[in-house]
């Protein structure tokens, strides 16, 4: 890509601009000599963005300029070029590609591939909650684009529908990378605020923690529960108390909202929005393996092109400012003013017959005439809100107990008796039953699973895993459930948290004392203590042949049965065999023995002469270094 480095210019004038400080007319407008601006597509927290045609290449390009303020920040304009240039270098089929960017008039802007198609958020306000084969389809892709950035380093921190592509032969691409961590960055100088779509940021990033790809992974999570159900797990009336929600509580299966969602792809969803990155998916490429496994038993549906309308593509006018706010003068002098008084005191004397006979009307009813009403529809309505109603229409309500619901959530109305509808006298009694939310579900038997098969048995028996302790068992391998929260077979909550106590292995002994024990009772202690033994063999001058020299761990070291110590066995002294000398010089055999570490005892026998005639102990035997060798000279 060639990276601008020089102001662009653009023909036919200066572009007007709105107080934002963004383009406005496009009417033959051309950016750099190069890109001839057609349309405004669409406005965002960063800037705008607009259809273009490359003169150069020509081909349809999106081009996003950003806000004159975001430009003003010298330190937002280099991230934005560092990361311009990262983004460039991502080469994805799902990943919008970033062609060029540059800047006009104190304006940067980013030209990108332009995608004929519409945003998922589009789509859900076009046909409300998907088919979960459609939601997958939308979902592994964009799995797919993260995983590829992800591993080149780069977190998109801005995960949420308007920023997912979807064309009408079902390709999905996902756009904005690099450009919310240059954003966010530009905005931290005002200490304690956090940026970004509150609705699906990760728990860590609201509380201020580094961004990973698992903060990805959980905004991913609360887009996955909105393309089921069509709305979002966490509401509020301000930011903050979304936010809370976002810290405090676990996002809900999506069946609840949507009965038709399988109970694999609850799961999937829980474990992608888990509030402790430790505990989601370890990477985009895991969460995309889980994703297919639970795929496979999703009933089909269309594609999710089909969802998406053919784009028509309408020039946008010339002036899109805001319409010119006009004065219009009333008409009239004092002769209207006198006919004006008159008629006001005509209509008070109308008024005031018409609320006598309002009142008497009012007494009749009142106290004359029963009056009946009709049970409202209140399933699906907070208690105290029904309630409420109920009291405003002169009913009474009557509140039960309550029954579990898998279909409606707890504290909302499951029932009403009489059903809605029904017409009633004033003072009759309504009986609201609430829901209990989901029934308690039992828990399955978790001891001696490993922590995956744990995982899974928690998510398919509709449960979550809780916190994981470790401790030493001499019964349970190392790695396995020892102990549970909640005894198997007993109920807990719908979707509570089942918390885990996993094996280290056995207990730590210390390591006996082996050394100058013979080789055969060393092993047979360490064997008897749970140890595996090794052993090596070296010469030595001070412990005897077959002996223990040393061991390794040392005497009292706490180590787990089944782990291996090593013993060092000795061969005694170093030894040799006795050369031939016979026939050698005497210097010459002196100097071959001493070099084989044999103290040299020499007899001269007369009549004296130089060459070894005799020597003990004779050739072949063994001798120790250090022994005495005696040779015969005559």
């Amino acid at each position: 890509m060639a990276e601008h480095r020089r102001e662009a210019t653009i023909s036919n004038g200066t572009i007007p601009e709105r107080p934002g400080g963004s383009l406005v007319d496009f009417a033959l407008r051309t950016l750099d000599g190069r890109y001839h601006v057609l349309d405004r597509i669409a406005a965002g927290g960063m800037g705008e963005v607009f259809r273009a045609h490359d003169a150069v290449l020509d081909r349809e390009v999106a081009i996003k300029v950003l806000h004159r303020q975001l430009a003003g920040d010298r330190g937002f304009v280099e991230r934005f070029r560092r990361e311009a240039r990262s983004a460039a270098h991502l080469a994805h089929p799902n990943i919008v590609a970033v062609h060029d960017w540059g800047a006009v008039d104190g304006i940067y802007y980013m030209v990108m591939e332009y995608v004929r198609g519409q945003s998922a958020r589009e789509i859900l306000n076009a046909e409300g909650p998907l088919a979960p084969a459609q939601a997958a389809e939308i979902l592994l892709p964009v799995l797919s684009a993260l995983d590829h950035a992800h591993r080149q380093g780069i977190v998109h921190r801005d995960v949420k529908p308007e920023n997912v592509m979807v064309t009408r032969d079902g390709t999905v691409k996902v756009a904005d990378f690099g450009l919310a961590r240059a954003y966010a960055d530009a905005q931290i100088t005002e200490a304690g605020t956090v940026t970004g779509t509150v609705q699906y940021l990760a728990p860590e990033q609201l509380r201020g923690e580094p961004a990973d790809p698992r903060t990805d992974l959980y905004s991913l999570g609360v887009v996955a529960y909105e393309l089921l159900t069509a709305r979002l797990p966490f509401t509020g009336e301000t930011p903050m108390a979304i936010a809370y929600k976002h810290l405090h509580d676990a996002v809900p299966a999506p069946s609840f909202r949507n009965p038709a969602v399988p109970r694999g792809l609850d799961g999937w969803v829980a474990s992608m929005t888990e509030k402790d990155r430790e505990l989601r998916p370890e990477s985009a490429a895991e969460a995309r393996r889980d994703l297919e496994a639970e795929r496979a038993a999703v009933p089909g549906a269309p594609g999710v092109g089909t969802l998406v309308p053919e784009i028509t593509v309408h020039p946008s006018p010339v002036d899109l400012g805001r319409a010119t706010t006009v004065t219009i003068p009333r008409p009239g002098g004092r002769s209207q003013k006198r006919g004006k008084r008159r008629r006001l005191r005509w209509v008070s004397g109308v008024l005031l017959a018409f609320a006598a006979i309002g009142a008497a009307a009012w007494g009749g009813w009142t106290y004359l005439v029963p009056r009946e009403v009709e049970v409202p529809s209140l399933l699906g309505l907070a208690v105290d809100r029904a309630q409420a109603q109920l009291e405003e229409l002169d009913l009474l309500p009557r509140i039960t107990d309550g029954e579990y619901s898998s279909r409606v959530e707890e504290g909302l109305v499951l029932r009403v008796e009489p059903a809605d509808g029904t017409v009633l006298e004033q003072g009759d009694r309504v009986t609201i039953v609430p829901s209990l939310g989901h029934a308690p579900v039992p828990v399955p038997d978790l001891g001696g699973r490993t922590l995956q098969r744990a995982r899974t048995l928690l998510r398919e028996g509709d449960l979550r895993l809780g916190e994981i302790s470790r401790a030493y068992d001499d019964a349970v391998p190392e790695g396995r459930v020892v102990s549970q929260s909640v005894e198997p077979g007993l109920d807990a909550p719908f979707e509570s948290r089942i918390d885990l106590v996993l094996s280290r292995g056995p207990f730590p002994v210390p390591v006996p004392k082996v050394i100058r024990m013979a080789e055969g009772e060393a092993r047979a202690e360490l064997t008897a203590a749970g140890f595996v033994v090794t052993s090596t063999e070296e010469f030595s001058d001070r412990v005897p042949a077959g002996e223990v020299i040393s061991q390794d761990p040392a005497k009292g070291t706490e180590l787990q049965p089944g782990n291996t110590v090593t013993i060092v066995v000795s061969l005694g002294p170093p030894a040799f065999a006795m050369p031939d000398v016979r026939e050698m010089s005497r210097e010459e055999a002196v100097a071959r023995l001493t070099e084989l570490g044999a103290d040299v005892d020499v007899v001269v026998i007369l009549p004296p002469g130089a060459t070894v005639i005799y020597q003990e102990p004779p050739p072949g035997t063994t001798v120790r270094v250090g022994d005495t060798v005696t040779i015969a000279v005559r």
